[in-house]
């Protein structure tokens, strides 16, 4: 159902295009346009200092005739999962969203949150390379161009107490994010409980969790040194985010400025993902600092909780048959068995 806040932003874009038409029919010039972005992070995430530095660049070298205007924290009613719903029916031009949780629109989407699919930064990088005309194609079905992907800091797990065998992690109450990581949890022997991040701190403070599956980004935020003193170095975990624009809104532009801002999309992706990549070592500085202790699972522990993920893959594939393809081709590249193969590790 559209909200009231979701109704309001679309009567804005329809005065300020009916605005457009008018100018244009009284000049014969084409009016400066403004592109409404909506991000569901706070003015302070990285991922939106990135989005303000892409509006920058845009308004620059378009001269002023395009204007990128930031509304975060979904301050225009739109939430993380309405987000690929709110920009197909055109609640605002540009929005910023975590592919995975659009996945009840298109599953494909969720393909790089596969628990431990995905070991570092240049293996989603990899994964992306067969990835993103999946995510190209699933977006243009809703009239939706695909501007640029950056990647949020690898998942961790913090926890009361430090893991140092899969039986550690027996009866742990865990903060989870998705069906992803909640079926991961059951798998490793954990008790899940699906939280928004704004929820996890009361949570915490409450005593209700043992542990929570999330990013440095997020633990640094909600200050988790106050009630975990462990965060575990798993990196089982990707969240993605798409910045896409409306095709309707992408054609309004002039030719010109259509290319601009595409070509500076592709231009900045590759720094932002190095922000991310800094912004996940300064954040666990951060967590230390305030005495934190970061722990990287041993060869065993990691073996083991890997080998719960690989049936996830698996029931993925078959839920989502056409990125099986794409599954097998990143688990050859990355030196693993395809789908519907048994590992060497399992064998031995």
């Amino acid at each position: 159902m559209t909200s009231p806040r979701e109704i309001a932003a679309a009567l804005v874009l329809l005065l300020a295009a009916l605005g457009g038409v008018y100018a244009v029919a009284r000049t014969g010039e084409r009016p400066p346009s403004t592109l409404d972005l909506s991000l569901p992070w706070s003015a302070q995430e990285f991922h939106t200092k990135d989005a303000a530095r892409f509006a920058e660049a845009v308004h620059e070298a378009t001269e002023g005739r395009v204007r990128v205007v930031l509304h975060t924290g979904a301050v225009l009613g739109i939430k993380g999962p309405d987000s690929l719903r709110a920009a197909r029916d055109g609640v605002v031009a540009m929005i910023d969203m975590a592919a995975f949780q659009q996945v009840g629109m298109e599953p494909i989407l969720g393909l790089d949150a596969l628990p431990f699919l995905v070991r570092d930064q240049a293996e989603l990088r990899l994964l992306h390379e067969d990835l993103r005309p999946a995510i190209e194609t699933a977006l243009a079905r809703h009239g939706l161009r695909l501007l640029y992907v950056v990647p949020w800091p690898p998942q961790n797990l913090y926890a009361k107490r430090r893991i140092e065998t899969f039986a550690d992690l027996k009866g742990l109450v865990v903060r989870t994010l998705d069906a992803n990581t909640t079926e991961l949890a059951r798998r490793l022997g954990m008790t899940p409980v699906q939280l928004a991040a704004p929820d996890v701190v009361p949570a915490l403070a409450s005593g209700a969790l043992d542990a929570v599956f999330t990013s440095t980004t997020t633990g640094a935020a909600q200050k988790y040194w106050e009630f975990l003193p462990y965060i575990h170095r798993t990196n089982h975990g990707w969240v993605t985010n798409l910045m896409v624009i409306s095709e309707r809104a992408l054609k309004a532009l002039a030719p010109a400025d259509r290319r601009a801002l595409i070509r500076i999309a592709r231009t900045l992706e590759p720094e932002f993902w190095e922000v991310s990549r800094r912004d996940d070592l300064a954040k666990l500085a951060l967590l230390e600092a305030h005495g934190m202790k970061a722990i990287v699972p041993d060869s065993a522990l990691r073996a083991a909780m890997q080998a719960v993920a690989r049936p996830m893959w698996e029931a993925y594939a078959a839920r989502v048959p056409h990125a099986r393809a794409i599954l097998d081709r990143f688990l050859v590249r990355t030196g693993r068995a395809p789908l519907g193969t048994v590992p060497p590790e399992a064998a031995s």
